[in-house]
């Protein structure tokens, strides 16, 4: 991986793997989404054909994505906090993206019933947080927020990084991490 920007000992990394590897034009259809932040996640579900709904899930449930009527669905536990509510939708998305056929196999799909099932690798879920985390913070639009500030990278400073990109403290400093 190439890093595209360093700030003191924090990095900004090239996008995931999982984003570089997506088809040219499914990267088409998301790439104009990712050229401002907050990053418009709704928007992208909507030009990707997914249907999102804030609903009540079971407790521990973030979200979860299935066929409902020949349409793909993403419900997003609407109890949960704001950020953690976009990075599950950017999640999701990343599940519909890359695992599309897996769900479409299992006739749906539920985040706790199918994916977390012991059947299953972890592996699929760390391949969604990556490109999730591509989704929710793209790597050039952080890399260039980052330039306006200078010094090295203080707590202040992530955190109005996580508050401009609508995501946790957690979630920034893993991607400004990553490696």
């Amino acid at each position: 991986m190439q890093n595209t920007a360093t700030s003191s000992s924090w990095e900004v990394k090239s996008p995931s793997k999982e984003y570089r590897n997506l088809a040219p034009e499914i990267r088409a259809d998301i790439d104009e989404f990712l050229l401002e932040h907050p990053v418009k996640l709704g928007a992208i579900a909507k030009r990707l054909g997914v249907k999102v709904l804030k609903s009540t899930l079971p407790r521990g449930t973030s979200g979860q994505i299935g066929l409902e009527n020949g349409s793909f669905v993403i419900r997003i536990n609407r109890h949960e906090a704001k950020h953690r509510q976009r990075f599950t939708l950017a999640h999701e998305l990343a599940h519909f993206l890359l695992h599309r056929d897996r769900i479409e196999a299992a006739n749906g799909w539920s985040e706790n019933v199918l994916l977390r099932a012991p059947n299953q690798p972890m592996q699929i879920e760390y391949e969604a947080n990556r490109l999730a985390s591509d989704l929710v913070i793209p790597s050039e639009q952080l890399a260039k927020v980052t330039g306006e500030y200078s010094g090295p990278m203080t707590p202040e400073i992530i955190e109005d990084l996580a508050l401009r990109f609508g995501v946790s403290t957690a979630a920034m400093e893993i991607k400004l991490q990553m490696t």
